[in-house]
């Protein structure tokens, strides 16, 4: 790593490239300077994760695109694709370990925020960060090409809009909100979009240093490989991205299809105040709101067969119908839009609740059972090892005991902790059954 007064020297990120006078090697000289591992490099990663991480859990799009300007990934990631155009094995090493290091730190940051952070919901701004489709890929594809010529160029105007548009932080900030919550389906999809953005821009880098005369020297062969490369790792990352778009266009046309539907059973005079589907729920939940002059008792039923037709017979469903032109129909639509923020308020706090727990009794969140209607939950505590002595036994067993502190946190629970019972060692051949006890 070089020194911070080294650093100030640089000038930021790119700096001298494409100037007058400076031809392919100056260029490439600039780009190698700027892919180096530097403490300014590694202060811009943290900081941009940190601000991103913020954004991310206040919803707020701006808060993010401050994130994305400031993040410095994007030089690594130009320093691959030139030393893939050149077959410079240092500069791509360079660039490798400098991407890295700095992917790291950044998942690094957003875990720790995140097991600080009394907040972990899961905000739309993370959502959009965690189904990757073809639709990110293309993004990436003409990001890296404008990138690239912008590079070349020396247009920082463009360079900041492919840092917009490109999203790299914002990912990286979601696997570690995933990871720090154990919802690795989360993190895996961030993660793939990180990675899909990160090669996208790297082998569009590499197409425009070749168009641009970089790697003229390169034998039939290396430029073979290149192509087979660059080719067969895009279709490598389009694979999981053609699954994710076609699901999210199903998605989308069933949405569609049962809006339809229900207007149509509900009569040319209703309206249909609210529409939603929540496809990621187990099992999908359709919720709506239909404003008309008359009730339909059947509306519901009848429109409860299509939905579970559509989408599979476990679908949960909830229609409220309310009389328009009636002070009825104000209030009751102010009634449920207030039942709707206090079942939100609900989930988010069973949310924190099995959080809680996980950590109290340091264990797999599955063992945690969450009844949200009846504002239960259930703890299964693991059955002690019978090959553990006693004393290893006394340290190593999971707590037993619902912490008072928990308890306080959450009056309104009932928790029940499901021990095993304890059972001779002679009569070894029956299973323990579990109790229940509240605690």
């Amino acid at each position: 790593m070089s020194s911070p007064a080294t650093d100030d020297r640089r000038g930021g990120a790119f700096s001298g490239v494409g100037g007058k006078g400076h031809g392919r090697a100056a260029t490439l000289a600039a780009i190698a300077r700027d892919a180096r591992l530097t403490r300014g490099y590694l202060l811009q990663v943290a900081l941009a994760t940190a601000i991103a991480h913020l954004g991310l859990l206040m919803n707020s799009a701006p808060v993010v695109i401050g994130a994305m300007l400031i993040s410095p990934l994007l030089a690594p990631i130009m320093g691959a694709g030139f030393a893939l155009a050149t077959f410079d094995g240092r500069l791509l090493r360079r660039s490798l370990q400098t991407l890295s290091v700095g992917t790291a730190t950044a998942i690094g940051v957003a875990l720790f925020l995140t097991v600080l952070s009394p907040i972990t919901d899961a905000t739309p701004a993370l959502l959009a960060r965690v189904r990757p489709s073809l639709l990110d890929l293309m993004v990436a594809i003409f990001g890296g090409l404008a990138g690239a010529y912008a590079l070349l160029r020396k247009f920082s105007a463009t360079l900041v809009g492919v840092a917009i548009a490109t999203a790299l932080i914002p990912p990286l900030a979601t696997v570690g909100w995933g990871l720090a919550l154990g919802r690795y389906e989360y993190a895996g999809g961030a993660l793939l979009l990180y990675v899909t953005n990160s090669a996208a821009i790297a082998f569009m880098a590499t197409a425009v240093a070749r168009f641009n005369g970089f790697g003229t020297g390169l034998s039939p062969r290396q430029s073979l490989l290149q192509s087979i490369g660059i080719g067969s790792a895009l279709a490598i990352l389009a694979v999981p991205l053609a699954f994710s778009l076609s699901a999210i266009v199903r998605e989308a046309r069933a949405a569609s299809a049962l809006r339809d539907t229900l207007g149509e059973m509900a009569g040319p005079e209703a309206t249909i105040d609210r529409f939603d589907i929540d496809f990621q729920a187990a099992p999908p939940t359709v919720s709506a709101v239909v404003i008309a002059p008359s009730f339909k008792p059947s509306l519901e039923k009848s429109f409860g067969a299509a939905a579970r037709k559509e989408l599979g017979g476990d679908t949960r469903l909830s229609v409220i119908q309310l009389r328009n032109g009636t002070a009825e129909s104000e209030n009751q639509r102010t009634a449920r839009a207030a039942e709707a923020l206090q079942y939100e308020i609900a989930i988010r706090e069973a949310q924190r609740l099995r959080a809680a727990l996980v950590a109290a009794f340091d264990m797999d969140p599955d063992a945690v059972t969450i009844d949200l209607d009846r504002q239960r939950a259930t703890v299964a505590i693991p059955a002690p090892d019978p090959d553990v002595s006693s004393e290893a036994e006394n340290e190593e067993a999971p707590r037993t005991v619902l912490p008072a502190a928990l308890r306080a946190a959450f009056p309104d629970w009932s928790i029940m902790l499901l021990r095993p019972v304890a059972t001779p060692v002679s009569d070894a051949r029956v299973a323990p059954a579990p109790t229940a006890s509240p605690d």
